[in-house]
């Protein structure tokens, strides 16, 4: 049984050469409130609230950034365990980066982030089945170990283009995961993003990027015990934007390989089949600012991830998914320092049978969300 959904790790290649002129000191401060709420057509249906919080500071080139959040997921299965509810502080992220601009013919910027286990780990059977589905609610990850990621990249711009380099090393700390999965290791991460863009004018740019990522293994009780695929994301955006006016679409892909699990040997073994389809999304955002105070973005999404290669027949078949979604952000400027967004987004998605439901289901659900941003 797979003890942890794998979510997609994109790590944004910031091209720094055409960043504003980043002000001597400035403090940060975002915080709010999200709903989130899901019913199927098998009778289950969940919900959840968290209570985010982000503190960042900056000062010349150098930056750091803390998030949490507070967080009560609410899940009612019917024929497995009925209501159950988990309530947790997450592990809070670190964020430290230097940028090098204009300093070298090349642009530079040195990251590094931290996972600090401030979160619910070691999980009862109760609260495992609380863990929902990432397309369902926001948060799914509640507690991990101590983690270090260490980043650097390298932009350079010309006239009308522009061209970037990343590169990144994870290292994931041993925890309890649950009652069943004590001293867990998750294996590393080494990834490598790149980018190119070409700006149309001065209202708006084309843009083509690319992940690519390994694991090492997985162990548990210092043993092997599971090898995730590797993946390769490819994905291309354009944006316009004017003094009223910001359109935004975006398209990506992800590729993912076959993973390896422990046998009866307790060697790992490659699945005769790769185990994860593929999986595209597409997002269109269009922002309109009716005063210098006062904006609306309508926006809409499509996810669909496509069947993995098992037989229909096969208890590791895991069918196709289509999610669409769709709302509405509004946004004021309530002082010189701080705004206020209100955002309501609806969902539909449909998913075929796989390992963990036998049958297809539908589910829809929304999310309401409430949060201030300002800075001292």
């Amino acid at each position: 049984m797979m003890m942890k959904r794998w979510a997609t790790l994109l790590f944004p290649l910031v091209l720094c050469a055409n960043a504003a002129g980043v002000c001597a000191s400035e403090v940060t401060f975002q915080g709010g409130l999200q709903y989130d709420w899901w019913k199927g057509n098998n009778d289950t249906d969940g919900s959840q609230v968290f209570v985010p919080v982000e503190l960042g500071a900056e000062m010349d080139d150098f930056s750091a950034r803390m998030i949490t959040a507070f967080t009560r997921t609410e899940s009612d299965i019917s024929g497995v365990g009925g209501f159950q509810s988990l309530s947790s502080v997450i592990d809070t992220k670190v964020n430290l980066s230097y940028m090098m601009v204009d300093k070298l013919p090349v642009n530079f910027l040195f990251g590094l982030d931290l996972n600090c286990p401030t979160g619910k780990t070691d999980l009862d059977d109760d609260e495992l089945l609380v863990v929902r589905d990432p397309d369902l609610v926001s948060i799914v990850d509640h507690g991990e170990g101590f983690n270090v990621n260490p980043n650097i990249s390298m932009t350079k711009d010309w006239a009308d283009w522009g061209t970037g380099l990343g590169i990144g090393y994870l290292w994931r700390g041993e925890y309890d995961y649950s009652g069943e999965y004590r001293n867990y290791d998750p294996g590393e991460i080494a990834y490598v993003t790149g980018e190119i863009r070409y700006y149309l004018a001065e209202e708006g740019l084309l843009r083509l990027y690319g992940d690519y990522g390994t694991f090492t293994k997985d162990k548990l009780d210092n043993e092997d015990f599971y090898r995730e695929s590797d993946f390769f994301l490819l994905g291309a955006e354009t944006r316009y934007l004017t003094e009223k006016w910001e359109t935004r679409l975006n398209i990506k892909g992800t590729f993912r390989g076959k993973s390896e699990f422990r046998q009866a040997s307790s060697r790992l073994k490659t699945e005769s089949r790769e185990g994860y389809g593929d999986e595209f999304l597409a997002d269109l955002l269009c922002r309109y600012a009716f005063s210098e105070k006062d904006s609306i973005t309508p926006f809409v999404q499509l996810l669909y991830i496509d069947d993995n290669q098992y037989a229909a027949s096969s208890p590791l078949y895991v069918g196709t998914r289509t999610k669409y979604s769709a709302g509405l952000s509004l946004k004021r400027q309530v002082s010189d320092v701080g705004s206020l967004e209100l955002m309501l987004r609806v969902f539909h998605m449909d998913d075929e049978k796989g390992w963990l439901d036998s049958d297809d289901v539908t589910y829809n659900g929304h999310s309401l969300m409430l949060l201030y941003a300002g800075s001292f």
